[in-house]
């Protein structure tokens, strides 16, 4: 100790009279405490809180208030149910935290929250998962132990998923969660399918339909994902005409009589060749006979140059119109047959691309199916459910060909060598003009990630000829964000006049039909039969469907069948997934009707529906179709659509397993060292989160994360600089009233009100990442470099009842109130987490603390008013006044010399003007100078300046002559290690 300076000594003997920030606050986040203590109280806790004071307030009306109040105060955030398959992903905590952050900040506006987490436990992937335990006979002869399997895996998966969605600091009830296999949720589900049936709206039909040739089984459009890059083999086809329609032509058109004439037609699908029953053209357009290798071929006149890419397809000798050759007809030599086959108009058909002649298989594609209902063809699909040909339906002729000598089964129709024998057999034919490879965007199947076919088969549809007018409707009073999904949505609904619900798996809710022993194309369905079906279920469980199908067939049928019950089996079929979680909206009306005991259900059920953009294919448009089918009205279940995008790694590469590139969630919490990852913690992962522009695809990653972690330990270090600040030292604490605050504190609360209404806004347009760089912006300009840096001689060196520092902690008391409400939404943990280490005798005079009685969590306090008069006059008066001060003497202090601390210096503002818009005491708090004096003079040697009112001044700033105080450092002590008089008032006090 000798060794060091006296000056040093003196510094460090008054260390202990400072009131430096004093908090048990740490300094970094303790990821323990987080999930034991800190996530369930400021998440399940506060839920539970929040929900009994709803219950509370809403018993205590009267049945004629309580719709109003339902509809006013409370938010219902109504939740997709994610897949009870597999591992969460950062796309599930993105979706949920983005939830989350609507949720609490719909709180702090003083609405309460209804949150009901779900999961949606059906479907193939589940089913194979059981399936993988069982041997194939078994499989097939026990769908009841296939279904118990496949309901522990979704179980134990739910557990698993749960722990992890747990984490992420949702605030929700886990202990209630919906699930699809849910005896309520199955019968739900099967009263809305009721009255779909009862209305008219339920059929079988043998039509075409999207078809997993992998997963077996019939898929919806939201099933599919579509390949920009799928190669398929295409191929120009020539028809020949039947010698009537020939012969009619050569007389028309003055053509050579020894010349075949054919139709030229253009394919991506060969396989489906030897189902051709018609060609269709649009009588509108105008076709060329044009002459080439001694055959006339028949192509729409615009396109034909193009059909060889620059060559020139041959002479035209003729053009017609469309309509001339509606009805003439032509043969398939393929299949072998002298079968005349028509050529009718469609308006499908366009002239932008193929030759403007359609080839129409009617048993595989829409539009074909169509034109063939229309035109009484038949409906012809020769190809089985593992999308192998179906021989015995095929000519004699073809089995050899279509037969692998391999395996001897008949060929998959999408495989490589089918479509070369299938192009062998067209040139021995003379059909086959010119093939290709052919590179365009194909549906896939979204399990299997395979390519589909469509073939017919007899499946339940929902028919939505009528129901997405109403459905459209519904639309109009809902909002959507970003708004281009109202666009998506609506026209996804718009091309529906079919929705294939029936499946062929066992794990799923039943299609209650009955079909005939001896012919199962017979069905029994009625409303009697199905109303009997739900009821039996209803009292023996959903599984008992799936028994044995030739035992106590009487108990599942009314009375009236009972003489011929023994004739029929239950069917097999199972109801779309999509049906499945699309009927989850029968949940909030049975929390509307059955819990609360309300007369109707609120009308939007949820305020709120919030997924990833692909579901307006999938959950979005299932939800309304479900709802408007079965009740008729037009009243969609969501008031608003929310839709994000997906993750991304920092190369833009979208996030997958098979690439290897997706980041779990827990390793952006508790950091991975292997791929570079800090550890965010639970607030980091929600920052992350909240951060990105959602609405687009979201980039996460080792430079994106350690930017957040940057952001995460300045916002600590924020509170804990409050918190410390605000230790009450010998009862010392008391908020001040606005009126009684300095200048600099009024400027500095009208900067939070002015962030306030800024971030609040933001809240309300969804535009979190908004809500956090205007934070980051104020925390780093307004608070660090500007009134926590002029504070810190106050708060550490005067007296703790002063009134200044008062007057300060008052100021950062409110800071810290505000930050509640805006950072609350987003890191809940670390607002929670501070709240906790702030003293009581603070929040316990603030009145809207009390909020609606919730105290116990300031995630619970409304959003913070301050309420200011006049701040926009105060914040121009301040700038244009004390700013321009400190602006002036930041140029001054930067031109001297030797000079490292404005502590050193002194600075004297020249000013003749008649009103002094602030005092000396506050200059010289805001410069951060030993002392400041204004003189009534003026001078011509200084940094010139001017104040609001227009007056001129001048500013100079010197060293200080006096000696650096050894308590407070600053230089305003009459001798050396003598302390300055404040500091000396303080310790003799």
């Amino acid at each position: 100790m000798w060794g060091c300076s006296l000056r040093n000594y003196s510094k460090h003997a008054y260390q202990k009279t400072l009131l430096l920030p004093k908090t048990k606050f740490p300094s970094r986040s303790n990821l323990q405490n987080v999930f034991d203590r800190l996530i369930p109280q400021s998440s399940q806790a506060l839920y539970q809180e929040q929900f009994d004071s709803f219950l509370e307030k809403f018993e205590a009306l009267t049945t004629a208030e309580r719709e109003r109040f339902v509809q006013e105060r409370l938010f219902v955030l109504h939740d997709g149910p994610p897949y009870a398959n597999g591992d969460l992903h950062l796309g599930h905590a993105l979706n949920k935290i983005l939830k989350d952050i609507i949720c609490r900040y719909n709180l702090t506006q003083g609405k309460y929250v209804f949150f009901k987490p779900g999961w949606d436990c059906h479907g193939l992937p589940i089913e194979l998962k059981a399936l993988k335990s069982l041997d194939a006979e078994n499989c097939r002869m026990l769908p009841t132990k296939v279904r118990s399997l496949a309901a522990k895996h979704a179980q134990r998966t739910i557990k698993s998923q749960r722990q992890t969605f747990e984490k992420f600091a949702i605030m929700t009830d886990w202990n209630t969660p919906y699930t699809t296999m849910q005896r309520q949720f199955e019968l739900d589900q099967l009263k809305i399918f009721q009255n779909m049936f009862e209305k008219g709206l339920i059929k079988r039909q043998f039509k075409p339909v999207f078809w997993g040739t992998v997963t077996k089984t019939a898929l919806a459009e939201g099933e599919l994902e579509y390949n920009e890059n799928h190669k398929s083999t295409s191929a120009y086809v020539k028809f020949p005409l039947t010698q009537k329609s020939a012969s009619a032509l050569v007389l028309q058109h003055s053509l050579k009589p020894n010349i075949p004439i054919k139709y030229l037609i253009w394919t991506s699908t060969p396989w489906t060749l030897f189902s051709n029953r018609a060609i269709c053209l649009n009588r509108k357009f105008e076709y060329s006979i044009v002459e080439k290798n001694k055959e006339y071929l028949i192509v729409e006149s615009t396109l034909k140059d193009s059909i060889l890419n620059d060559a020139p397809l041959g002479q035209t000798v003729s053009t017609l119109f469309g309509k001339e050759l509606e009805n003439t007809f032509y043969l398939n030599p393929l299949v072998g047959d002298e079968t005349p086959r028509p050529v009718l108009h469609g308006d499908h058909v366009t002239n932008s691309a193929g030759t403007g002649l359609v080839h129409t298989a009617p048993g595989h594609g829409t539009d074909d199916y169509l034109i063939g209902v229309a035109n009484g063809l038949e409906i012809f699909s020769p190809v089985d459910h593992e999308g192998r040909y179906k021989l015995d339906d095929l000519p004699f002729s073809l089995h050899e060909t279509l037969t692998d000598p391999a395996t001897r089964k008949p060929r998959h129709v999408q495989a490589n060598e089918t479509t070369t024998h299938i192009l062998k057999l067209l040139s021995e034919t003379e059909m086959l003009f010119r093939a290709s490879e052919y590179t365009h965007s194909y549906p896939y199947d979204w399990r299997s990630k395979k390519p589909i076919i469509i073939r017919s088969t007899l499946q339940w549809f929902a028919d939505l000829t009528n129901v997405k007018s109403l459905a459209l409707e519904s639309l109009k009073a809902v909002k959507f964000f970003p708004e281009r999904g109202r666009n998506r949505l609506q026209s996804f609904i718009q091309s529906r006049n079919e929705w294939c619900i029936s499946r062929q798996r066992s794990w799923g809710v039943p299609i209650p039909a009955f079909y005939k022993k001896d012919n199962p194309e017979e069905v029994l369905m009625t409303a009697e039969t199905v109303d009997h079906i739900i009821k039996v279920i209803e009292k023996k469980g959903i599984d008992s469907w799936f028994a044995d199908n030739t035992d106590n067939m009487a108990e599942w049928m009314p009375e009236k069948y009972q003489n011929e019950c023994h004739l029929y089996r239950r069917g097999q079929d199972t109801v779309d997934v999509w049906f499945d979680s699309g009927s989850s909206w029968k949940v909030l009306e049975n929390f509307y009707l059955k819990e609360l005991g309300l007369e109707k259900p609120r009308d939007p059920l949820a305020n709120v529906y919030l997924e990833g953009s692909d579901q307006h294919r999938g959950w979005f448009q299932s939800s309304l179709l479900t709802k408007v089918a079965s009740t008729g009205e037009v009243s969609a279940p969501y008031g608003t659509i929310v839709t994000h995008g997906f993750t991304l790694d920092e190369n833009g590469i979208k996030m997958s397993k098979s690439i290897g590139n997706i980041i779990a969630p827990d390793s952006i919490i508790g950091g991975n060292t292997g791929l570079a990852l800090p550890a965010l913690g639970v607030d980091g992962l929600r920052f992350l989160v909240a951060q990105s522009d959602f609405t687009t695809d979201i980039v996460a990653g080792p430079t994106v994360m350690k930017h957040v972690a940057e952001a995460m330990k300045k916002f600590r270090l924020t509170l804990r600089f409050i918190l410390g600040n605000l230790q009450v030292t010998n009862g010392a604490s008391k908020i001040l009233n606005y009126d009684q605050l300095r200048k600099v504190d009024q400027y500095t609360l009208c900067k939070i009100q002015q962030l306030l209404n800024e971030t609040k806004q933001n809240y309300e347009n969804l535009n979190f990442s908004k809500v956090l760089s205007a934070t980051l912006y104020h925390m780093n300009n307004h608070l660090s470099a500007f009134y926590f840096d002029i504070t810190k001689d106050a708060l550490y060196s005067d007296a703790a009842h002063s009134h200044k520092r008062l007057q300060i902690q008052t100021t950062l008391y409110h800071i810290l109130d505000a930050y509640r409400s805006i950072m609350g939404p987003i890191t809940p943990i670390m607002v929670q987490e501070a709240w906790n280490y702030l003293p009581k005798n603070w929040y316990e005079q603030d009145e809207s603390s009390k909020g609606n009685g919730m105290i116990t969590s300031p995630l619970g306090k409304p959003w913070k008013q301050l309420n200011i008069r006049d701040s926009e006059q105060l914040l121009q008066d301040f700038e244009h006044n004390h700013l321009a001060v400190l602006e002036a003497f930041n140029i001054a202090f930067h031109q001297l010399k030797g000079v490292t601390k404005s502590t050193q210096t002194t600075a004297t503002l020249y000013y003749t003007g008649a009103y002094l818009p602030f005092t000396e005491e506050e200059m010289c708090d805001i410069l951060q100078v030993s002392d400041f004096k204004v003189e009534t003079q003026t001078c011509n040697d200084g940094t010139s300046l001017t104040l609001q009112n227009g007056e001129k001044a001048t500013l100079v700033v010197k060293r200080s002559e006096m000696h650096e105080c050894p308590r407070c450092w600053k230089h305003n002590s009459m001798k050396v290690d003598e302390l300055c008089v404040r500091c000396s008032d303080v310790i003799t006090c």
